[in-house]
């Protein structure tokens, strides 16, 4: 006979003195885990807020199972306290999310979707949990950017190149400053001398930059694919045959949009999100096209 093998946290479940108030503490964990690295400090906090839970075990497990962002972990600890507490009941756990989740001063975005998560979870409407929030933060819970949009990385990229180019112009002033004290007119037919050849080097340089522009230009009109290669292309991305119906088409997308939706992979970091949001993106594409065309 085969002895069934039970997780660290069902272990923890069976021993618990009130499996609720395990499970409790499980979910406030993890809200710290999304906060960073949880220290002295982090843990002296949850021991404080949770002091007068009945679970009758360690601390220590539950802060390592949270700290290894053990899903399965915590799907069967948020069906624990789901089957406890709903509705109005929620509310004194969901203040002890919030006070975690904003005890450094911000409000990560890992723990803004966490926080919506555990509202929903245990039926408590956006418009309920808003004045909540407010009331243990001191400000508006404001809704998380969305990663699937196109504007969220184009956001991000404009403030990128904008400290780029205020750096640049800091060394600019830098260079200008370490150069003012200097004089002499021989020294300055030099410099003028080759910032002329500097400037036509530029202008050499733009002028067959333009002329590349052009023939890629040209090359790519006439490349352009036949719209029968564009539908086969499209077919691909949701990965079907030609010949594909409007139903199978809306059932491929609904799949893989399911699959690949960047909110799946919040925890992930911003990285694999961005690759999540450009697949959803190219999914995205294809359907549309294939919808106007079918």
């Amino acid at each position: 006979m085969t002895i069934a093998r039970f997780s660290p946290f069902e272990l923890l479940l069976l021993k618990s003195r009130h499996q609720a108030d395990t499970a409790a503490l499980l979910l406030l964990a993890w809200v710290l885990a999304n906060r960073g690295p949880i220290g002295e400090p982090e843990r002296s906090r949850l021991t404080e807020l949770t002091g007068g839970f009945r679970h009758g075990h360690a601390l220590a497990p539950i802060l390592e199972i949270a700290a290894t962002q053990d899903l399965g972990a915590i799907q069967l600890a948020a069906e624990v306290l789901q089957k406890e507490i709903h509705g109005e009941q929620a509310a004194p756990f969901l203040r002890l999310a919030i006070a975690l989740a904003v005890e450094d001063g911000k409000l990560s975005m890992a723990n803004q979707h966490v926080l919506r998560f555990l509202a929903d979870l245990l039926g408590v409407s956006p418009g309920e949990f808003a004045p909540l929030f407010e009331a243990v933060a001191g400000r508006a819970f404001a809704d998380p950017d969305d990663p699937s949009r196109s504007g969220y990385w184009q956001a991000k990229e404009h403030r990128r190149r904008q400290r780029e180019q205020e750096s640049q112009r800091q060394d600019d002033r830098q260079h200008s400053r370490s150069h003012s004290g200097r004089e002499g007119s021989h020294r300055r037919k030099e410099e003028e001398s080759k910032w002329q050849q500097a400037g036509g080097r530029e202008q050499h340089r733009q002028e067959r930059y333009r002329q590349e522009q052009h023939r890629q230009h040209e090359r790519g009109a006439r490349q352009d694919p036949p719209p029968g290669d564009r539908t086969r292309r499209a077919l691909a991305v949701l990965g079907l045959e030609p010949g594909a119906s409007r139903s199978e088409i809306r059932h491929a997308y609904r799949r893989l949009a399911q699959a690949h939706h960047p909110d799946r992979f919040f925890n992930a970091g911003e990285a694999v999100m961005a690759s999540a949001s450009q697949r959803f993106q190219r999914i995205r594409r294809a359907y549309d096209y294939l919808m106007q065309v079918s």
